[in-house]
Formats: structure tokens, C-alpha cells, sequence
């Protein structure tokens, strides 16, 4: 499954541990009787939002003796149970699952067929539901499936955990108008006398719960080609044209010729098939079926914005084809064999496509994102058993983390060991499950290396290097010397040294030269022969390893990196010291390198860095960039890092972005916002207008929701009552108005406070699943304490991997129950902006000291 932009997702378990007190290890559970084949026969009325049928599970014993069999199967009503050959058979149902018994006995490698007869009314989840009604006539007519990890089970009488993995067959019936689609290859289609026709779907290859999937309703069609001679198409809801889903998913063809390649591997399924539907919840990797959210889905103006992340989504998924799919993770303990891959396989992607910047920015971009979960939540193993459900794994740790370490492996192997390894690893498991030690063996068997201890420390271990460097030049001896010190170590939280290799760099002339160096000590001196002071010094240029650098050899040599450095990361390095020093000559120098740089990711993090230095200079900068940059894939961010400065120059250039600048939906929805973060200075009545004012795909929308949510001004609410209603807001909008209310929540006063959280309980009970998401995140943003009993009520009607995040939620608000915002936040407010100016004053009064 994809992150949907490094997940939202990814931020539940921000600030909080990885879990919950009385977490448990997780293990495969024994299968002595194991379905190894599934007839799924339904007749799904999209209208009922209901299905009915029979599943035929074919049953194999592992060994001679088991006569007893538990199939997962949530709130099932009508159950009925029996053998296809009338064999004697007891059975039971608790509302969770099915219990079979034989009387008799199975022999070894004995088959047998457990036929279940049951229908399934609004499943809480795992099937959804969309038909229009009189607030929205224009919603779509659909049932579609979507499960990871573990809500399958919610419609699907099975075994739900990944190492089982049936083939399967589908015998679907719905109207014969509607498009019926499934894993596998298309069968046959026969119409009825009574208006409706069954779709038979076949997948012969073995296949998880989790993804097994099927998608019916009124749709979109775009026909894309074949892949040696595999179909590729793509589907939506009639909203979208066939040119808009050609438009965001029309480089699959390219991309599935480049993955065979790499891997040297045949795409291992008949078809590649992709849908788009809203409400599914990012992107995930079905057998042969992938489906997404249509919040992905681009049109004219958000391809100048996200034109690269999708690729990189879509991407991510077809890696899963191989990575997941087709190589099957045995238990969720090693779940990064898949979702780590599948990250990997972007950037290698970017570099064999578009070069080693986009690879190099690539590593840069996931290893930040890892390293904000791991120092602002918790550590955890990449590997591990221990959590609170299969669900909790998907963080940065599993995707980031495990990439960034694939990387480093790739680099200390080298590329010809690294990925014969690989192509071995592919074509031996391909069709099986693996657990970590077998993609150890394979890569230890083609390198010679004993990897055991790589695996101990950077898979199974936690944390990772955080080193703090120092440079020195004694002219005299003509010896450069690196001081490096690994500052990570914390007994509380499991986290110890490293020992790994990687490089020191430095640059005289022009020419950059580096060392390979091991760091296994908590302190380490490294002396080099140089022969004059060089003009920059690095640590790990060659952007190979896991690790942060505190490093600032001085404003000369920064700037000297910042300029000229010939790798993007150098570059942003030296941007982020240069900021952290709040001196106006080291801030516009990276306004000037702004301006100058090509690439559009260092022109990404030059703006955070700036955003994050609280100081005129930047403010001067961010104002005077926002009026240039045009960049789709830059803008969102410069608005993001402009608008965190409350001044009047700030304000003015944001109002003349949403008036002059470039037509992006993000970024002009990040404008709103950012203005509304003005507080009193926002344009109150101008957002309470254009609130009223439904925008293409609902992003500037929901920019104008979170920007009155940010003026903080009591005024604001009624306008997030108002757009929250049922029927109100589009649904591509709405759900932001919920969240918007928890954020407002956060800071108001009493009375204003009970009304928006009154709001979020009841939208806990809305129809539309995003809706309720958003609530439960408004909720735990308002910290919420005094509608906890409602949130957790609201949990317990859910799934249990649902259920578990509601339960994290409110453990977050308990926390911090009783724990206010540090003060008056609009005295904080104030007092932000007269430290910034102080420190400005101060700066050019020792300027001025310094030139007397």
C-alpha cells in the first residue's frame, strides 16, 4: 500500500510510542487444514449496499489427523455452513468466525470443500458502498473491496493473514449495465432474463486476503494498450473522462517494461488494471487490480503539481506486483520485505529514468521522513513482532526506513552483487513466502559477506547513527582533521552504536576527494594529508548512509558547498546550517542560491529551510521568492514556509499569489490557509465567502476550511458548522471541514469549543467514511478529553485494526488531557515575531560594532 504523500496516515502515532501497554508478540498461527482455492460466487445489489452468495473453500490438509477448521467472518447474517459432499460436519458462528468440524479425520493432502451460504448488509468495512441521493445526485453508483491488513474478513469467509494464499474464482452477478471487475483473467460474462449479468473472473495463482479484490458499478473505461500482451486499462467514476485517467496513470506501460527489466522478471499475472474511486484510502496493490483514491486522480492543473508523485505511487504498487504479491511476506513481522521494496523501487526508478539527482533527492527525501518518526514518536525494529496490530507496522519505519537501509545495503554489496541478489531473491521465492532471513541467505550467498550482523543492527536493531562532526586545518602540517561523534546511544530506549562505513569528503580546487572511513566508536579522529585548507568538507557525500549530521565547518565553506557542491543533498546540507544561523548574509545567500538552482527538490528544502529561520532576512526572501517561483511541483511548500511569518509583506505576497500567481490547486489552497494563519491580519470576510464557493477536485476549498480553522476568531465557527452539514460541501471537500472544526476546537473558549466538538461526535455517525476519519483526527487535534466516551463508543462498532487506532487516539488526548497550549497562543504569536525582530537589531548592531 502507498503512503498517499508519505501517508497521512503515517502521522498516528505522532508523539506517542510505538505501542500501547500490554502489546504482544505476533506469530503465524499453525494451518494443518489450509484453503488453497476459493470460488466466490455473489450477487452484489449496489443499491441494498449489500451482498449475498456462496464461498466454496477448498480445503487441504497439511498432514494426516486435523479435523477442525476457523474462518475469519465478521458480522455475517444467515449463515449456513455445510461439506460440498455432504460429509458429516458440525458447525458454530460467533459473529467473528466460523468453526468447522468433520467427523472425520482428513489424510495427508486430503481435499474437501467447506461451502458457506451468508449475506453481508453496510459492512463496517472492507466492502464499500457509493449511490447517489438527494444531497448528492451526482455521487457515484459502486461496491468495491479494499482490505490491508486485515478486513477481508468483513465479507469474505477466509483465513485473513497473509500466508494463506488461495487461487481464486469469481462468479459475480450485479446489472448488466455495470462494469464487474476482479483478480485475475476475465472468464466469461452471461446475462440473465431478469436484467442482471455474472462476471466469472479466474486468478490461478495463489493470493492473500488482503488482496484479493473485486470492483462493480457504473464506470469509466480507458484502454491503454497491453503489456506483452497483457491488458493495462483503467476505471473510475463517470466524473472523470477517459483522457484524465490516460493523464495520471499513462506511463504504466513504460513503467512495467522498466520493472521486468530491472528485475529480469515477467510481470507474473494476466492483466494490470487500476481503479480509481473515492473515499478507497491511497493506493493499493491488488493482484492484478490495483486501486486507488480519486483524490490521486489529475486533472489539467493538479498534474503541474503531482504529476511525479503519482508516478511514483504508481510505481510503488506495480513493485508490489513482484514485492508482496508474488513474493508474499509470511507473517506482518516482514512486512518491509514488501512495503520497503516497494519504496526502493521509486528511487531506483527516478535514477535509471531521470538521474542521479532524482535518485540521490530521492534517499534524502525518505530518510527525513524516517528520521522525523524516529525522533519525534519512537524507535522500532524494521522487523519486529511486537505491536499492537498488523496495521500499527505501516509507518515510516516501513516505508522510508526499510528503503533508505536497502540503499545502503545496495552500496556496500555493490550494484552487480546487490542486484544479481536481488533477480536470485525474485526468481527463487517468486510464487512463495519469505520471512527476512531469506532474503539474507540470498544476498549473503552472492556477496560472500556474513550479513548477520548488518541485519541485527540495521533491520532488527533501533534506531540510527546520529553523528555530530567537526573540522579542523592545520596549515603547518598541511593535515585536514575530521572529528565524528555517535550521539545516539540511549539505554531507555534500546538504542546502542553502530559500526558501519562511510565516507569523508572535502574539495580543493574544484575537485572533490573522498575516504572511506569505519565508524564503530563513540568517538573517532581522522586525519588527512591536504595540501591547503579546503574550500568544503563533507561527511557521507556520496549519499550512502542511515544517518543525521550536525556539521558546521563555517559560514565560508557552507557557502562555498551551498554554491558549487555537485550533489543535491551537499546543497541542501548547507542550506539547512546556513538557516539554522539566523545571519542575514547566510540567509540571503541561499535566497541567491534559490534563485539560481535548477533542481525543483532543493528549491523544496531551500524553502523549509528558510521557513524555518526565524529571522527578517527570511522573511524579506520568502516574501520576494513567492513572486517568482512558477514551479507546480515547488510552490506548495515556498506558500507553506512564506505563510508560517505573520508580517504585512508576507500577507501582500500571499494575496498576490492567489490573484497573479500560477493557477496550482495545492499550493493556492495552501495560499488560503496560510492567510487565514494570519490571524487578525486574515481576510475574515473574504474567507467566509469564498468558504461558500465549491472549487475543481475541493482543494482550495479545504484550503478556505483550515484557514478560518487558523484565524482562531470566534466568527469562524459557524461557518465549519455550516460547511460540515450532510449536503452542505461536495464530499471532495467536506471531510476538511471536520477536521478544520477540531483544529478551531483546539483554541477556543468554552462554549464555542462544546459546539465544534458536539459536531465531531455527531459526525462520527455521518454516511461518508472520509467524514468520519477526519472527525476522529479533529477530535484527538482538539484534544478532546470530554468526548471520549463517544469516540470510544464509536470504536467498538468498527473493525478491530480501526479500532486500535481509535483506541491510540484516545490514549493520545488522555495524555495530554489537563495540558494546555504553552500560554496565550496569540501572545506566543506576538512574542515569536518581537524575538525575530530583536535578533535582527541585534545582528546589525554588531555589524555595526564590528565595522568601527
Amino acid at each position: 500500500m502507498t503512503d498517499v504523500v508519505r501517508f497521512t496516515e503515517m502521522g498516528v502515532h505522532q508523539g506517542a510510542d510505538f505501542t500501547m501497554p500490554g502489546a504482544e508478540a505476533h506469530y503465524p498461527p499453525d494451518i494443518e487444514l489450509e484453503p488453497v482455492h476459493l470460488d466466490i460466487a455473489l450477487r452484489i445489489e449496489i443499491d441494498k449496499h449489500s451482498a449475498e452468495g456462496i464461498v466454496t473453500s477448498t480445503i487441504r490438509a497439511a498432514r494426516k489427523g486435523p479435523t477442525r477448521i476457523k474462518l475469519h467472518a465478521v458480522d455475517f447474517i444467515d449463515v449456513d455452513v455445510r461439506d460440498a459432499a455432504n460429509k458429516p460436519l458440525s458447525w458454530s458462528y460467533d459473529g467473528k468466525k466460523i468453526s468447522a468440524e468433520w467427523k472425520d479425520e482428513f489424510a495427508a493432502g486430503e481435499e474437501r470443500k467447506l461451502v458457506v451460504h451468508y449475506r453481508v448488509h453496510k459492512p463496517v468495512t472492507g466492502l464499500f458502498f457509493s449511490t447517489p441521493d438527494k444531497d448528492y445526485p451526482k455521487a457515484g453508483t459502486w461496491a468495491a473491496t479494499d482490505h490491508e491488513t486485515e478486513r477481508a474478513r468483513h465479507w469474505l469467509p477466509c483465513i485473513d493473514l497473509p500466508q494463506v494464499r488461495p487461487s481464486l474464482s469469481f462468479h459475480l452477478t450485479a446489472r448488466q449495465d455495470y462494469t464487474i471487475l476482479a483478480n485475475g483473467g476475465l472468464v466469461k460474462e452471461e446475462e440473465h432474463e431478469d436484467g442482471t449479468k455474472t462476471a466469472h473472473w479466474e486468478l490461478k495463482t495463489g493470493c492473500p486476503s488482503y488482496i484479493t479484490c473485486f470492483a462493480l458499478g457504473d464506470f469509466t473505461r480507458c484502454d491503454d494498450g497491453e503489456h506483452k500482451g497483457k491488458p493495462i486499462a483503467y476505471f473510475s467514476e463517470r466524473k472523470w473522462k477517459p483522457e484524465d485517467l490516460k493523464r495520471t496513470f499513462g506511463r504504466t506501460g513504460v513503467m512495467l517494461d522498466w520493472m521486468t527489466a530491472k528485475l529480469d522478471d515477467e510481470y507474473p499475472f494476466p492483466k494490470y488494471f487500476q481503479f480509481a474511486l473515492p473515499g478507497i484510502g491511497g493506493a493499493m496493490e491488488n493482484i492484478s487490480l490495483v486501486s486507488w483514491d480519486d483524490m490521486l486522480v489529475l486533472d489539467e492543473t493538479l498534474a503541474k503539481e503531482w504529476t511525479w508523485q503519482l508516478d511514483q505511487i504508481n510505481l510503488h504498487e506495480m513493485a508490489h506486483s513482484w514485492f508482496g504479491d508474488h513474493i508474499v511476506c509470511r507473517d506482518y513481522a516482514h512486512a518491509w520485505l514488501k512495503e520497503s521494496w516497494a519504496v526502493y523501487m521509486e528511487t531506483c526508478y527516478l535514477e535509471d529514468t531521470k538521474g542521479a539527482e532524482e535518485r540521490d533527492y530521492d534517499f534524502y527525501s525518505n530518510l527525513q521522513g524516517y528520521i522525523s518518526e524516529a525522533d519525534n514518536s519512537y524507535v522500532r525494529p524494521i522487523a519486529t513482532r511486537k505491536f499492537d496490530h498488523s496495521w500499527s507496522m505501516y509507518d515510516r519505519h516501513l516505508y522510508p526506513g526499510g528503503a533508505v537501509r536497502l540503499h545502503m545495503l545496495r552500496v556496500e554489496l555493490g550494484d552487480e552483487t546487490f542486484w544479481a541478489g536481488v533477480r536470485d531473491y525474485v526468481k527463487t521465492y517468486g510464487g512463495k513466502t519469505v520471512e527476512t532471513d531469506d532474503f539474507r541467505k540470498v544476498m549473503e550467498r552472492h556477496s560472500g559477506r556474513s550479513l548477520v550482523k548488518w541485519f541485527d543492527q540495521w533491520i532488527e536493531g533501533k534506531g540510527y547513527p546520529k553523528l555530530k562532526v567537526s573540522f579542523s586545518y592545520d596549515d603547518k602540517k598541511k593535515e585536514g582533521c575530521f572529528e565524528i561523534e555517535q550521539t545516539q546511544k540511549d539505554a531507555k530506549k534500546g538504542v546502542g552504536l553502530f559500526d558501519f562505513v562511510t565516507d569523508i569528503g572535502w574539495v580543493i580546487d574544484g575537485k572533490l576527494h573522498t575516504r572511506e572511513v569505519r565508524i564503530e566508536r563513540d568517538k573517532h579522529q581522522f586525519i588527512v594529508k591536504m595540501d591547503k585548507d579546503p574550500g568544503q568538507v563533507r561527511l557521507d557525500p556520496k549519499v550512502r548512509t542511515v544517518c543525521s549530521i550536525e556539521f558546521n565547518p563555517g559560514d565560508d565553506k557552507l557557502i562555498s558547498q551551498l554554491t558549487s557542491a555537485g550533489d543535491v543533498v551537499g546543497r541542501i546540507l548547507a542550506a539547512n546550517e546556513l538557516c539554522k544561523t539566523g545571519k542575514r548574509a547566510n540567509i540571503e545567500a541561499v535566497r541567491d542560491a534559490y534563485r539560481k538552482e535548477k533542481f525543483w527538490g532543493v528549491r523544496v528544502r531551500f524553502a523549509a529551510a528558510l521557513g524555518e529561520a526565524n529571522s527578517e532576512a527570511a522573511v524579506e526572501a520568502l516574501g520576494e521568492l513567492l513572486g517568482i517561483e512558477q514551479d507546480g511541483m515547488v510552490a506548495e511548500t515556498l506558500v507553506r514556509s512564506a505563510g508560517k511569518f505573520r508580517e504585512a509583506r508576507i500577507r501582500e505576497a500571499l494575496s498576490n499569489f492567489l490573484e497573479k500567481g500560477p493557477k496550482l490547486h495545492r499550493a493556492r489552497a495552501a495560499a488560503w490557509t496560510m492567510l487565514g494563519a494570519q490571524r487578525d491580519d486574515a481576510p475574515f470576510e473574504k474567507l467566509v465567502e469564498r468558504a461558500k464557493q465549491e472549487t475543481p477536485l475541493g482543494f482550495e476549498q479545504a484550503g478556505v476550511f483550515n484557514a478560518l480553522a487558523e484565524t482562531r476568531k470566534p466568527e469562524a465557527l459557524q461557518s465549519l458548522l455550516d460547511a460540515s452539514r450532510y449536503g452542505a460541501s461536495p464530499n471532495d471537500a467536506r471531510h476538511w471541514a471536520a477536521y478544520a472544526l477540531g483544529s478551531y476546537a483546539k483554541y477556543a473558549d468554552k462554549g464555542d469549543r462544546e459546539r465544534a466538538v458536539e459536531r465531531l461526535t455527531d459526525l462520527l455517525r455521518d454516511s461518508n467514511g472520509r467524514v468520519r476519519r477526519l472527525a476522529v483526527m479533529g477530535l484527538g487535534a482538539a484534544g478532546a478529553s470530554e468526548a471520549l466516551r463517544e469516540l470510544e463508543a464509536y470504536g467498538r462498532g468498527l473493525s478491530e485494526q480501526e479500532e486500535t487506532g481509535i483506541r491510540r487516539t484516545a490514549a493520545g488526548i488522555r495524555k495530554a488531557a489537563g495540558a494546555k497550549p504553552g500560554g496565550d497562543s496569540k501572545q506566543l504569536d506576538e512574542f515569536r515575531d518581537t524575538v525575530r525582530k530583536l535578533n535582527e537589531r541585534i545582528e546589525k548592531l554588531e555589524a555595526r560594532l564590528n565595522g568601527k
